[in-house]
């Protein structure tokens, strides 16, 4: 019989494998982004990165079982258009994916400032991937997310190029790996929010109470060989009966 740390070390190989490889795509549209930067003699122009709507519309649609959106957003004055600019699509059940609009001015009252936002912030100065999140998307359809974020650095600054996964799709994922009703088990992401589990009680989004802290059985790295760029853990729980016996 298979044992509650052979199902985590199953769940955390399937999920690894299935985040990382988002990441692999990733960067290889980035990678194409720092080409066309590097090739031109100037700051290119948006017309030069037209070829990213097609990217990411074939990105999404590969992806969709795992993804609602993808996107590029440039780094501040890199544009000679305009200041900023963020091009976001997402999935459609029907047809190809819908470009989500932001509003990009900064005297708005609806103003989507995307150069604070953790998504961006992190890749541009790391230079590095990396998974944030669980976070409510204000900015796009107010649910919430995972961002998987790559840099395209470039001589006008580092671009981010990311997708979407809502925490719906990645828990059927998580709960088809896992196979298992008991014990607990927890997906965590850093900030200490679970992002799903295989418990009721344990809801996604919620910070992990300090009695459920306390009942830890077990913990595995999601992802060993990146810990940066997916710093998740599966823990699972001891049972309340037993810690009270």
């Amino acid at each position: 019989m298979e044992t509650p740390m052979e199902a985590l070390e199953r769940t955390a190989t399937i999920l690894s494998s299935s985040i990382n490889g988002l990441f692999t795509d990733l960067e290889k549209i980035a990678d194409a982004v720092t080409a066309v930067a590097n090739a031109a003699p100037e700051a290119p122009r948006r017309s030069e990165f037209l070829f990213l709507k097609q990217e990411l519309a074939d990105f999404i649609k590969l992806n969709s079982d795992l993804i609602n959106g993808a996107g590029i957003a440039y780094a501040t004055g890199s544009l000679p258009e305009t200041p900023h600019w963020l091009e976001w699509w997402r999935g459609q059940p029907k047809g190809g994916p819908r470009f989500v609009t932001h509003d990009l001015n900064p005297d708005s009252l609806s103003y989507y400032d995307y150069t604070t936002r953790e998504w961006f912030t992190l890749p541009a100065s790391t230079g590095q991937p990396v998974a944030v999140g669980p976070y409510v998307d204000l900015g796009g359809i107010n649910v919430n997310i995972i961002t998987l974020c790559v840099p395209a650095p470039t001589p006008q600054g580092t671009h981010v190029l990311g997708c979407d996964l809502t925490l719906a799709k990645l828990e059927r994922v998580f709960l088809r790996a896992l196979q298992l009703r008991e014990p607990a088990v927890i997906l965590l992401g850093p900030n200490g929010r679970v992002i799903t589990s295989n418990n009721a009680r344990i809801a996604t989004g919620t910070l992990l109470l300090e009695e459920d802290a306390q009942r830890v059985a077990a913990s595995l790295d999601v992802s060993a060989g990146h810990p940066s760029r997916l710093p998740w853990k599966l823990i699972s729980l001891h049972d309340k009966a037993r810690i009270g016996s």
